[in-house]
């Protein structure tokens, strides 16, 4: 199944703060979400044939801050 990659920065604090986001296809005919899935899937037949969600999204670290997070540097 397909799903988003987001990418992040980590701070000091231990929290995330999300930069950016992509889907990543998973390749399959069976997945309502790919660039390989049918156009022409017939919608009563692909809600039991196919794939009809994401997978959870996967956290990239992408960069990491000495800073706190905004949140934690307001409290």
């Amino acid at each position: 199944m397909c799903y988003r990659e987001v990418q992040c920065t980590r701070h000091a604090c231990g929290h995330d703060h999300p930069q950016s986001d992509c889907r990543v296809d998973c390749g399959s005919a069976n997945c309502r979400y790919s660039l390989s899935h049918n156009p022409a899937c017939p919608p009563k037949n692909c809600s039991y044939t196919c794939k009809q969600w994401l997978k959870p999204a996967r956290t990239v670290v992408s960069a990491n801050s000495s800073l706190h997070c905004r949140y934690c540097r307001s409290n």
